[in-house]
């Protein structure tokens, strides 16, 4: 049986991610985290779970697993500059750490590090996985930092996700996150607010994310082995990705306020080769319509939709402020 150690295992993808790869496989996973947003993975058979720093497990705890998912990050831009030494503590210098003492464990086939497509920051052209990385965020500088560190110390079988702004139903939810947000709001509020919304951007579903995780995990994928992969399943700007959500969602009478300034200055779009190659025989269009109306169906049933625990910026200021860090 595949031993899989999850380290962030209760965060918005982990806690999507541990019971897709357990319903699909015979698999034994351990979760590592140390639950900034609470334990989300329960009553989960073949899971075991740490409330742990997985800087004070030493190289022995590693040994034990075939496969390392990392989906540690402070990966909210806004929450990102919050205190920017601790999040280049976590989202670099606690890595280089881990690094060090797994780089000679044998028994590890794959090292999977979650990167993200903000590396491209603004980019005119159609972007693949040679297109020069232009990151402007701290999150995404450091996104790119380790991704080069993994590269150049080559050590252990690694595959580099560079994932689309996620989307769709979780565990822990999130709503400072663009479709997820605008759903929210016209469930709850009947409007829509738009800064800018020209901008480009490429937008992966939490499950489509899944899927192409546990593609990885197939031993037999050795094309995937020390490369980068951009993976999401569509791209479009905010003004016409509200359109989309009204048409699908068919909810009336929802007022949109259009602002067109705005401070983000990324814009980016993303070919879809790589996703269409890992997963074959997917109807795109009709998988991400799908997609939306899944979310929609979930996020409408929510009872605590405003709660300050589903925005990631308001829990990293409180996590910051108790610990006086």
């Amino acid at each position: 049986m595949k031993k899989i150690l999850i380290l962030g295992s209760e965060g918005f993808l982990g806690s999507v991610l541990v019971p897709y790869i357990l319903k699909n496989n015979n698999f034994y996973i351990v979760g590592i985290d140390k639950c900034f947003f609470g334990k989300n993975n329960k009553k989960v058979k073949n899971f075991k779970f740490y409330k742990k720093d997985y800087n004070l497990l030493n190289t022995n705890f590693f040994k034990k697993f075939d496969y390392i998912i990392d989906l540690v990050n402070i990966s909210n831009d806004p929450a990102s500059e919050l205190n920017q030494k601790f999040t280049y503590l976590t989202n670099f210098s606690n890595k280089v750490k881990l690094y060090k003492k797994i780089k000679n464990v044998s028994k590890i086939s794959r090292y999977i590090y979650m990167s993200s497509c903000s590396v491209y920051g603004n980019n005119k052209k159609l972007i693949n996985e040679n297109s020069l990385p232009k990151p402007i965020s701290l999150y995404s500088k450091l996104c790119l930092k380790y991704e080069n560190y993994l590269r150049s110390e080559n050590k252990i079988p690694f595959t580099i996700l560079r994932l689309g702004t996620l989307y769709g139903w979780s565990p822990r939810m999130r709503y400072d996150i663009a479709i997820n947000k605008i759903i929210r709001d016209v469930v709850f509020l009947k409007k829509i607010e738009i800064l800018g919304g020209t901008q480009l951007r490429f937008f992966c579903y939490n499950l489509f994310a899944c899927k192409i995780i546990n593609k990885l995990i197939d031993e037999k994928l050795k094309k995937t082995k020390n490369k980068i992969f951009n993976i999401g399943n569509f791209n479009t700007n905010i003004v016409q990705l509200s359109k989309k959500i009204l048409a699908l969602t068919k909810v009336k009478d929802v007022n949109v306020f259009h602002e067109t300034n705005t401070i983000d200055k990324r814009s980016y779009e993303v070919s879809i080769k790589s996703s269409k190659k890992l997963i074959n025989n997917l109807n795109f269009s009709k998988f991400t319509n799908n997609s939306i109306i899944e979310t929609f169906n979930k996020i409408k049933k929510d009872k605590q939709p405003f709660s300050e625990k589903k925005i990631t910026l308001s829990v990293y200021k409180q996590y910051l402020k108790k610990n006086e860090i």
